[in-house]
C-alpha cells in the first residue's frame, strides 16, 4: 500500500512538471508554437483609398494540411506606396483568438519574414518592416511596402512566415527564419498600371 501511495504521489509530480514545461511562452522550457489558422494581410495606399486585404485560412495551423486557397485579390499600383499590416488568428477556438496580442507580448520571441518571387521579385515590390520588438529588432506585424514603376503587368508571390525563436536567438540582420515556424503562407500578388 505505500508503495502504491509513493507510486501515485511519484507519478502526479512527474506529470505536473511535465505540463509545466509546456508553456505558452518560450521564456519558460519547452515553449511552444502559436496556432494560428488565418493570416491576413492589408496594403493601405499612402495619401487615401480603400485598404487592399486577403487572406488564407490553415485549417490544423502549421499541421500536415496545406493552407486554403487565398481570398481577396492583392492587386497593388505600379509606383504606389502603402503602409501594410499582417494579422494572426486562431478562427479553431471559440472565441476566436487574436494572436497578435501574444506576438506582441512576447516580441522578443518573435518575427515575421517577408520574402518577395516571381515576376515582382526583386524590384517590383520591396516590404520594409517599420515596428521593433524591446530590443529594437525588427518584429513584421506592420511594414511599408513600394511596387515598381515599372512592375504595372508583372504578377508574383508574397511569402508570409511567422517565425517563433525558442532555442535560436533572435537576430535583427537575418533574413529568414533560424526558429521555429509558427506559420508559412504565400500570397498572390499583382502590379496593375
Amino acid at each position: 500500500m505505500l508503495i502504491a501511495r509513493r507510486f501515485a504521489l511519484g507519478a502526479s509530480v512527474l506529470t505536473l512538471g511535465l505540463i509545466a514545461a509546456c508553456g505558452e511562452s518560450s521564456t519558460a522550457p519547452g515553449g511552444e508554437t502559436e496556432l494560428i489558422s488565418r493570416v491576413t494581410i492589408t496594403f493601405t495606399p499612402v495619401g487615401g483609398g480603400a485598404p487592399i486585404t486577403a487572406y488564407i485560412d490553415d485549417p490544423d495551423g502549421n499541421g500536415p494540411q496545406a493552407p486554403t486557397a487565398q481570398v481577396g485579390a492583392l492587386s497593388l499600383v505600379a509606383a504606389g506606396s502603402y503602409t501594410g499590416s499582417i494579422k494572426f488568428e486562431n478562427r479553431l477556438a471559440n472565441p476566436i483568438e487574436d494572436r497578435n496580442e501574444e506576438v506582441l507580448r512576447e516580441a522578443n520571441e518573435h518575427r515575421v519574414y517577408y520574402a518577395v518571387a516571381g515576376g515582382l521579385a526583386p524590384s517590383g515590390l520591396s516590404l520594409t518592416t517599420t515596428d521593433r520588438d524591446g530590443q529594437g529588432r525588427p518584429l513584421g506585424l506592420a511594414f511599408t511596402a513600394l511596387v515598381g514603376a515599372t512592375a504595372g503587368g508583372q504578377n508574383g508571390n508574397l511569402r508570409v512566415v511567422l517565425c517563433h525563436y525558442d532555442d535560436a536567438p533572435k537576430v535583427g540582420t537575418s533574413t529568414s527564419c533560424q526558429g521555429e515556424t509558427d506559420i508559412d503562407v504565400t500570397f498572390a500578388v499583382s502590379a496593375r498600371n
